[in-house]
């Protein structure tokens, strides 16, 4: 039923079981993430108003919503993307309750005029195909699930997919024959990526022999940990951390390199595949990108390139022979020393 009340229980009992998965039928993963921003915010209130157990919807003005994103950053040390993902959570809310509650509109209106904060991209260090190949020798297959993890670093090498899509490939996602992987992405998106013959051939490998048996829950889902249910972003990321930190102490280039040990993977197919001359639309549909400036997010320079750029350059500078005004001798000392000043 629509909510009649002056308080927020309600309204957020109706926002998280009728409005996000009913009317704009959002993930799972962006559920969770919701739920936290107003477990934070119920807390902050609460510390705030302890008396106040059931708060009323009044208390939610925007500067309180502002006292409330500041504690985030100051207190619970949340940097500015996480802080914009709060926002966006609490704007989701603001734009569903003048449906509910009109009298409220004025109150959402000014919500949601707050501004995100500008956030500085960080730099996005990737691995070089040395570096790649360094990693892929840190497993060992004949160990218990090496084979499992060789396989599924080179799929994440090959696809670029996050760590959530992974984890949620099932065995019939996979065709062989044509040699190409469905993905279901953000938003339940779902894209095709193309197989090169070596990832083919361990996929093959692995389910013929090598895939762990799954309990009858799991028996769709293409990597298996060791408690027989599907493997979960927690494990990924753990596994690929102990490889990552084993070929970090073989490789020096390694040590000074920001790496996220899955995310890595997904710059790293991103950068490669600019490097060899891809369209970026092509690129961004590989990677599952709405925008095309998320996909140039990783078009990275290396400095190799830029050296041999130079030295083009210093080649081109040395082949200009003719000044254009003719030589420095015909302009007097003190129109010289003003141009050297600029």
């Amino acid at each position: 039923m629509v909510p009649h009340s002056d308080r927020l229980a309600p309204y957020l009992e109706y926002f998280f079981t009728r409005y996000l998965p009913g009317h704009k039928d959002v993930s799972a993963h962006t559920l969770a993430g919701y739920k936290q921003t107003f477990v934070q915010l119920l807390r902050y209130h609460q510390s705030r108003f302890p008396q106040q157990t059931d708060p009323l919807l009044a208390h939610f003005q925007a500067p309180f919503l502002l006292e409330f994103l500041v504690w985030l950053e100051k207190q619970r040390r949340n940097g500015p993307s996480t802080r914009n993902t709060r926002l966006a959570a609490l704007k989701s809310f603001f734009r569903m309750l003048p449906l509910l509650r009109p009298e409220s509109a004025v109150q959402c209106q000014q919500v949601l005029l707050i501004p995100a904060k500008r956030t500085v991209p960080r730099p996005l260090d990737y691995l070089d195909k040395t570096e790649v190949d360094a990693l892929f020798r840190a497993v060992d297959p004949t160990a218990s699930a090496g084979y499992r993890d060789l396989c599924l670093l080179r799929l994440l090498y090959n696809t670029g997919a996050r760590a959530s899509e992974l984890c949620a490939l099932r065995v019939s996602d996979l065709d062989l024959e044509a040699r190409q992987v469905r993905l279901c992405g953000k938003g339940r998106r779902l894209r095709t990526v193309p197989l090169w013959e070596t990832t083919l051939a361990f996929l093959k490998i692995y389910l013929k022999s090598e895939r762990r048996r799954p309990q009858a829950a799991y028996q769709e889902f293409l990597f298996i940990n060791q408690r027989g249910s599907r493997l979960t972003r927690a494990g990924l990321y753990t596994l690929c951390r102990h490889y990552l930190e084993r070929t970090r102490q073989e490789l020096p280039s390694l040590r000074h390199k920001q790496l996220h040990p899955v995310h890595l993977w997904r710059y790293t197919t991103a950068t490669h595949l600019l490097l060899a001359g891809v369209d970026p639309t092509v690129i961004q549909d590989w990677l599952g990108h709405t925008s095309i400036n998320s996909t140039t997010r990783y078009k990275k320079v290396p400095v190799e390139v830029k050296r041999e750029a130079l030295r083009k350059f210093y080649l081109f500078e040395k082949s200009w022979q003719e000044p254009m005004f003719g030589s420095d001798q015909t302009l007097s000392p003190s129109l010289l020393a003003f141009l050297e000043a600029l």
